[in-house]
């Protein structure tokens, strides 16, 4: 029996144990009042218990149908424990979006040309394989899992979770759900711990996706002390028990990911589709900045991709570079400039220049 369960029966048996001579006695405490009460009070006390009862049946009512909903639409049922979350402040259901609208969702991020082939190959695909289960016809099984490739902040996460909505619109999964951890999210210090923090993580994106980043790191180097043999191997066994409810994609470095899949023929039997990401351009990652601006209701001036060119060309060529996420870091160095700037000489506040730009790159206007 879980904790979640047995919780209630505890504090369930301590109050009884405490009221049963309380309430049964006859000196004091409801059975003396009665005693004591006249026909009148007596009907009256009836009538509030009866009450009571019904709205208890109303509220239990509602909870359970509350749950039913949620379990219908992928939604994560709770324990007994969940009940007056359920009355009081119950989740607000999400309904599953269309695969056309994920889709759409898909081709308006930037750049990402060949990921989207790929992604609508596989959606093809499946859609393909519905039509052929509805008409009878037999439907051999492939490995749902994938390998992605690519340097850091190309969108790999986002596409992920793209994928977990496209899936489950398209009930290949029942819930959809993305799940993202890395190496510290599997592997713990002690012998034994590793399985167990592995198998909670795989236990959570049961139905849906499963995201390892860096999932090379699992590799290590070899010691006897290294724990990542461990979250791999109980990895392997949950996706083979779990074939159908559950698909893990592992991502990182090109070079990295073939060497973490040569370390174990498990997983090259499992991982046998490889979506590769490429780094942005220069002009994409100018229209990524664009848009982030715009999120935060920030205007950028006309002619900043020309300015930001050169710094991007330059600054894509560091180990440490990271594609969209320097965009991130660029407008928020921006911001700091431009309120510097605005605090002495005054100026528009939804607006960044282009000296805002070039201070946030380290560069002199």
């Amino acid at each position: 029996m879980s904790k979640q369960a047995i919780i209630p029966f505890v504090i369930s048996g301590l109050a009884v144990a405490v009221l049963t001579p309380l309430l049964l006695s006859t000196d004091y405490g409801p059975v003396a009042w009665w005693n004591a009460a006249g026909t009148e009070m007596r009907w009256r006390a009836a009538i509030g218990i009866a009450v009571g009862l019904f709205a208890a049946l109303g509220l239990l009512a509602t909870a359970t149908a509350a749950r039913k909903a949620e379990a219908a639409l992928g939604q994560p049922a709770g324990g007994i424990m969940s009940l007056p979350r359920l009355i009081l402040a119950p989740r607000r259901v999400v309904e599953p979006r269309l695969p056309e609208d994920v889709i759409a969702t898909l081709e308006g991020m930037v750049g990402l040309a060949p990921v989207k082939r790929e992604v609508n190959a596989l959606i093809a695909r499946l859609e393909v394989e519905q039509r052929r289960r509805a008409e009878g016809l037999p439907v051999s099984a492939i490995s749902q899992h994938m390998i992605f490739t690519g340097p850091p902040g190309v969108g790999k996460t986002e596409v992920a979770r793209a994928i977990g909505e496209i899936f489950r619109a398209l009930e290949v999964l029942r819930r959809g759900h993305l799940v993202e951890v890395d190496r510290a999210g599997l592997v713990a210090g002690y012998v034994g711990q590793t399985a167990a923090k592995t198998l909670e993580k795989c236990q959570e994106a049961l139905d849906g996706i499963l995201f390892i980043d860096e999932a090379y790191t699992l590799a290590g180097g070899g010691g006897g002390n290294d724990f990542g043999k461990e979250a791999i191997d109980t990895l392997l066994k949950f996706m083979e028990d779990h074939r159908d409810r559950i698909i893990v994609i592992v991502a990182g470095y090109t070079n990295d990911m073939r060497r973490f899949i040569d370390t174990n023929p498990g997983l090259a039997g499992r991982f046998t589709k490889t979506i590769e990401f490429p780094p942005y351009s220069p002009k994409d990652l100018c229209e990524i900045l664009k848009r982030m601006a715009a999120r935060q209701h920030f205007a950028l001036p006309d002619g900043f991709e020309a300015a930001l060119t050169p710094w991007l060309a330059q600054r894509a060529r560091a180990e440490d570079w990271s594609n969209a996420r320097e965009m991130r870091t660029l407008l928020e160095k921006a911001r700091e400039a431009q309120a510097a700037r605005v605090a002495v000489h005054g100026g528009d506040l939804s607006r960044l220049e282009i000296v805002d730009l070039l201070r946030a790159t380290g560069e002199d206007a």
